[in-house]
């Protein structure tokens, strides 16, 4: 076995969701203990006996925040849609069905549904909530994904063994992929929180996308382009010389101030980024996205705000050029970004939003990648 797939717990990163926070709330805690909290809500557990990490994140700012939901979706392998029982299929979930299409086709996670906040008042909607879910993902690359009902204790157990079952076909393609490729993989964290922390420097909380992560060794934290050394790895409040995928990790480096730092930064291997505030490609406009301009397009002669968001990063785009482009279709397009974001040197690729606030109308516009 390489070292890449060398870690003795199994790390399953799980994305929590939904609108109703208080369900989210009692999935999450069945995964693990709140951590930390701010736009995102994170839970955490180490089960020994299993040998397994739990991470989960539930996107509270949303859907008041389109990125919370998008920036859920891109820290985490598995994603959970949570539907309330008493409300059903709202505009929300519509939503959400749009972005873990998206993830899955583009990103490869593993989608499923679960049905929560069943009372005796509403359970008679749970079998109309399974057979829309089927309807409305029949055309999409959800078709076929699970749907769990959690009424009782022992669905909540089913569920984290089907979440474990996921966790394990992920890091099989991982090994599979490694033992095919001796060509070692740059390491890329996503840091999503930054803090100082009196004695020890800044503190970068993230998890690990890509490569292993080794204390004492030089990095680069993209794009504000700035040398550390990596002083230490925390896991858990334990003490480790290395780090793997899908590990949430705590990062204390040297050579760097916290507020520099937020979550337009990826902290990776020397040279392996590359930063660009111009870039033309291909959009791919979602089907069930209803442009805003009379001519029914995504067209570079609409002034509407658009944004894109590469993994955890974000940037307000201007539209120079290309195509129009219709819901459902793919063109090209000329992108000037506000801020420069990074990318692995194969090509900026990532989700195109509105942001603002929901309005019962889909804020995705689409994928766009760079090659």
């Amino acid at each position: 076995m390489s070292e890449t797939a060398e870690t003795s717990e199994l790390s399953i990163t799980v994305g929590l969701l939904g609108s109703n926070h208080q369900i989210t709330k009692l999935v999450g805690e069945s995964l693990g203990s709140p951590g930390q909290k701010s736009d995102l809500q994170f839970y955490n557990r180490l089960d020994t006996s299993l040998h397994c990490v739990f991470t989960a994140v539930a996107p509270i700012g949303y859907p008041d925040k389109l990125k919370s939901l998008i920036q859920n979706c891109a820290e985490t392998d598995i994603h959970v849609m949570c539907v309330d029982c008493e409300t059903g299929i709202t505009p929300e979930i519509g939503e959400i069905m749009v972005v873990m299409d998206l993830f899955v086709q583009y990103y490869n996670t593993k989608p499923i549904a679960i049905i929560g906040g069943i009372t005796k008042k509403n359970e008679w909607q749970k079998e109309n909530i399974h057979k829309q879910l089927s309807k409305f993902t029949e055309q999409t690359h959800l078709k076929g994904m699970k749907i769990i009902s959690l009424e009782q204790r022992s669905d909540y157990q089913q569920l984290k063994e089907i979440l474990m079952e996921m966790g394990q076909e992920i890091a099989d393609a991982r090994k599979s992929k490694f033992s095919d490729d001796s060509t070692p993989e740059s390491v890329k964290v996503l840091i999503d929180h930054v803090f100082p922390v009196k004695g020890v420097g800044t503190v970068v909380l993230g998890l690990v996308k890509q490569g292993i992560v080794r204390a004492g060794e030089m990095y680069d934290l993209a794009p504000v382009q700035n040398k550390v050394i990596l002083r230490s790895i925390q896991k858990f409040d334990r003490d480790f010389k290395v780090a793997y995928i899908g590990d949430r990790v705590g990062l204390a480096l040297k050579g760097i101030k916290a507020p520099v730092l937020d979550r337009n930064t990826v902290f990776c291997s020397l040279n392996s980024m590359e930063k660009t505030d111009e870039v033309e490609g291909t959009l791919h406009v979602s089907p069930f996205f209803k442009p805003q301009h009379p001519s029914g397009c995504v067209t570079p002669e609409d002034t509407r705000n658009y944004h894109l968001i590469v993994d955890l990063a974000i940037s307000p785009i201007k539209l120079l050029g290309g195509d129009n482009i219709a819901p459902g279709k793919a063109g090209k397009l000329h992108l000037k970004l506000d801020k420069p974001l990074v990318h692995d040197k194969q090509g900026l690729r990532g989700i195109v939003a509105e942001f603002g606030p929901f309005q019962n109308r889909l804020r995705i516009v689409g994928y766009f990648h760079q090659r």
